[in-house]
């Protein structure tokens, strides 16, 4: 009977020493595991958003390239230009006032 008892505190050494290193490694493991899959769904997110804004900007580049009237645009809009000769107003208008009753 004492070499049952021996076979079984062996078999019990022997499986605490496998399985838990294992087991407390492994919680530890899973809080990086869902940290690193959150962050790569956030990263997939952005690059999606980025390949977005990419195209565009590719599209406007076309369009710069190929279009005489989009650049006089964005120089009208943008950056506040005029051809020779036109005459520019400027309109200001007061500013609101408040109503006391």
């Amino acid at each position: 009977m004492q070499w049952v008892n021996r076979i079984l505190l062996a078999a019990l050494l022997a499986f605490a020493v496998a399985y838990l290193p294992q087991h407390i490694y492994a919680s530890s493991g899973a809080d990086d595991l869902g940290r690193v899959e959150r962050e790569h769904a956030a990263l997939q997110r952005s690059n999606d958003r980025l390949r977005g804004e990419i195209a565009a900007l590719r599209a406007e580049l076309t369009a710069l390239k190929r279009d005489p009237a989009e650049v006089a645009r964005i120089a009208r809009e943008d950056l506040n230009l005029i051809r020779p000769g036109e005459v520019v107003f400027e309109v200001q208008r007061p500013a609101p006032t408040a109503k006391t009753p």
